[in-house]
């Protein structure tokens, strides 16, 4: 096939003109784009998506799934009240969509079309005003931002609601239009959903790529903790926040003891088993906005915001007590793992930034270590 050709401006060239000729039954149904719709909906092919979004393979949604795969869910049609005649003429003009006519409207119908709407909303109306509108503005009104596109559909051609359609409608079309003119005026309708569709999804993927590269960048992928990079971030946040507040910011840094022993005794699997425990330790032994970091090896840290003097203390001793204490998976017994620990806390009063405490953090690391190991060896800086 001969690539389309485009003006300067990268649109498609449109065709020449001709006589216009009516379409017939089979041009009717709801077909592919072609022309400027194609070039603007598949301006994210299916190759596209996946160079522009290479972290397709996350946890979620299916259709997030589908989408970045280049193979979108079928687009889904609702229909309400449709007579059996009439639905099967829906069917069969959407014929690549996934057409479900509801004739018994019920709450559960309308808690679906809120949670999860279609991309078109076909409502049958016999009158200028049914049941319809109290179920619809029912199930709109609180969830604006996700309905759907809806259609009214009437059988009257003379009915004033064609001319003024209910604020929850977009447009509404009489069903004595013959096949072809009600395809014509449906088919945009449809692919403009579509094409909202595609944007949220490109949007949503768009943040869940973000946030897994942030993952990627800050997390260290053997313990799930905080690697230094991410320290580096967020403790200059913590810094700029003590000096704002006028408060106090802890820093605990810890060591395995004899790591390199248990490698060459154990073997390097039994050493990766402790680090992942030790971990786990540390996340239990803290809150929910404490900051548990590896900065590599056998090295670990605690960030505490909020925290003074006497209550970072009781935490590094604690954990302290709380890995004597814990037979760790790949070791002979509960003891066979200790640390020794560093803990500084600073004050508002004193500016240091953060390169600074830790340099002073780990000086007392060091001097627990040359103290007999397993203890703690803590400093305040006000």
């Amino acid at each position: 096939m001969a690539p389309e050709e485009l003006t300067d401006e990268g649109w498609p060239v449109p065709e020449p003109e001709g006589e216009a000729v009516p379409p017939g039954p089979e041009e009717a149904k709801i077909a592919p784009a072609s022309g400027e719709s194609a070039f603007l909906l598949n301006l994210l092919s299916a190759p596209s998506r996946q160079a522009l979004f290479p972290l397709a393979e996350l946890e979620g949604d299916d259709l997030i799934k589908s989408f970045l795969s280049g193979s979108p869910a079928k687009p889904r049609v609702t229909a309400l009240w449709f007579p059996p005649q009439e639905a099967q003429r829906l069917a069969a003009l959407f014929e690549s969509c996934q057409v479900r006519n509801v004739e018994e409207v019920t709450h559960d119908t309308v808690r679906g079309l809120r949670e999860d709407p279609p991309q078109l909303l076909l409502v049958y109306v016999k009158d200028n005003r049914t049941t319809s509108e109290v179920f619809l503005q029912m199930a709109f009104e609180k969830r604006a931002a996700r309905r759907p596109l809806a259609v009214l559909m009437v059988p009257d051609g003379g009915s004033p609601l064609l001319a003024a359609p209910p604020a929850w409608a977009q447009a509404a079309f009489p069903l004595s239009l013959s096949d072809a003119a009600l395809g014509l005026n449906l088919e945009p309708l449809l692919r403009f959903s579509l094409a909202q569709r595609d944007l949220e999804m490109i949007f949503l993927a768009h943040r869940v790529g973000r946030e897994q590269l942030h993952r990627v960048t800050f997390t260290d992928p053997l313990t799930g903790l905080t690697n230094r990079a991410g320290f580096n971030e967020m403790s200059a946040r913590e810094i700029s926040r003590v000096s704002r507040t006028k408060g106090s910011l802890g820093l605990v840094i810890l060591d395995i003891d004899h790591f390199k022993k248990i490698n060459d005794t154990y073997g390097h699997p039994a050493g990766d088993s402790v680090l992942r425990e030790l971990a786990r330790v540390l996340r239990q032994e803290t809150r929910a906005l404490d900051h548990t970091i590896r900065f590599g090896g056998e090295e670990f840290g605690i960030l505490l915001p909020h925290t003074d003097f006497n209550e970072m203390l009781l935490v590094a001793e604690r954990i302290r007590q709380q890995v004597e204490k814990t037979h760790f998976e790949a070791m002979p017994k509960a003891g066979a793992v200790t640390i020794s620990l560093g803990a500084l806390c600073i004050y508002s009063n004193r500016r240091a930034s953060m390169a600074e405490m830790y340099k002073m953090c780990d000086e007392l690391l060091y001097q627990a270590k040359q103290g007999g190991r397993n203890r703690v060896v803590s400093s305040k800086y006000e």
